[in-house]
């Protein structure tokens, strides 16, 4: 699917990561092991949630900051959207909660959407979308994406535990007629959903005490059901044999070549994998990384490049790709744009007798 969309600007992006920092060589695996997956992977350390927390609190914090960085009053925000496959609950929707913890109007729409590696961009054409399609009824979404991938991996799968953080986002994003257009690309591969997966955990397979029960994979590492699993090999053959073609295809869409880009801001799935993809497209020198100081942080992972290096130009392009099998493309306007990333700080409850 390919489209333009008109009329719509992300006006402040912003970041949160949890305050608990876990060092990869701190882990209670083999050294030898320990720094070959870290040379790999690229990933040094990792923010991960605390026991017994969860991101609304986080969620919270970076609408609030945002809110007040715009200097916008709640009741002038239409929509709240959330992008996660880590859930509060499994029912009610996460956006529902944000909403009535936000102090947002009753008037304001509110939904999630369960999306994991490409949930920003897909999370980005969805709130422009709402955005264009009103005809300027709708002026203002607040667009939250966040995982907490490392609360559902195995502790002991030596393939997995190395390679997720979690964090979270905000995205502003405002109706205005003279924003440039913002082309998206969007794919899916069904086909290969078997690819990432938590085999127990909805209506098709439901949890039970065997889900909990560890076993050891094809590929020599433990894990259990209810836990995530991951082809490792799989995903990097569909990344490889789609994402460039995907990139090309977004350039010859919007009729540029590829040194008019000024950023290629891939999901961080690991170091690897995006110098592979950086040097088959050529683009070195503009694919910015940071996955060794916050992991893989599934749809987080490119609104954390983009608080990080503040890009304040016009083409730069987002890639996710992932879990689904799913990808996306969009190239965004940020001249004007304001980022601010921060690490979170438990509030304090303080409740009346």
């Amino acid at each position: 699917m390919k489209t333009k969309i008109k009329n719509c600007k992300i006006i402040h992006i912003e970041t949160m990561v949890p305050s608990k920092i876990v060092n990869n060589k701190d882990l209670d695996f083999d050294e030898k092991l320990k720094k070959k997956i870290i040379k790999n992977t690229g990933v040094e350390q990792r923010y991960v949630l605390d026991e017994n927390q969860s991101f609304l609190e986080m969620y919270t914090q970076i609408g609030l900051n945002t809110l007040e960085t715009l200097n916008w009053e709640k009741d002038s925000i239409d929509g709240v959207i959330v992008v996660t496959q880590t859930q509060e609950y499994k029912l009610p929707a996460t956006s529902c909660i944000l909403q009535g913890a936000l102090g947002l109007s009753n008037e304001s729409f509110a939904y999630d959407i369960s999306m994991g590696c490409s949930g920003y961009i897909y999370g980005l054409y969805t709130a422009m979308s709402n955005i264009a399609a009103s005809n300027g009824d709708i002026k203002r979404v607040l667009l939250f994406v966040g995982d907490a991938i490392s609360t559902i991996v195995n502790p002991k799968n030596k393939s997995n535990v190395f390679l997720f953080g979690d964090a979270v986002s905000c995205t502003a994003i405002e109706y205005d007629i003279n924003a440039c257009e913002t082309p998206f690309i969007l794919k899916t591969d069904g086909r290969e959903f078997e690819n990432i997966i938590i085999e127990d955990s909805g209506l098709k397979n439901k949890i039970s005490c065997d889900s909990f029960e560890d076993y050891i994979d094809e590929e020599g590492n433990v894990n259990s059901k209810n836990c995530l699993k991951m082809d490792g090999a799989k995903v990097f053959n569909f990344t490889v044999d789609n994402v460039p073609n995907i990139v090309e295809e977004t350039l010859t869409y919007i009729k540029m070549n590829k040194e008019e880009i000024s950023n290629y801001c891939f999901h961080q799935a690991n170091k690897f994998m995006i110098n592979f993809l950086s040097t088959k497209i050529g683009v070195n020198d503009k694919t910015p990384i940071n996955i060794e100081k916050f992991g893989n942080t599934s749809c987080t992972s490119i609104p954390l490049i983009l608080t990080e290096i503040k890009s304040s130009t016009k083409n730069n392009m987002l890639v996710g790709f992932g879990v689904g099998m799913s990808m996306g493309t969009c190239i965004v306007d940020l001249e004007k744009t304001t980022f601010n990333h921060s690490i979170y700080k438990e509030q304090k409850n303080e409740k009346s007798n």
